[in-house]
């Protein structure tokens, strides 16, 4: 998704944080294969707590 954003800046992924996030949690992103439950909810955790930071 780089044509999109830059997920390698922090600062683009924080920008378009819900939108990744719903695609972790529909399991079409990353391309090659749906991350753990686990891996989603850190991600999810780090949007509530550290993207503001």
């Amino acid at each position: 998704m780089s044509f999109a954003f830059d997920l390698w800046s922090r600062e683009d992924v924080a920008q378009h944080a819900d939108a990744i996030l719903h695609r972790l949690r529909q399991g079409t992103m990353p391309h090659d294969g749906a991350w753990s439950a686990e891996q989603v909810d850190l991600f999810a955790r780090w949007i509530t707590e550290g993207t503001t930071s």
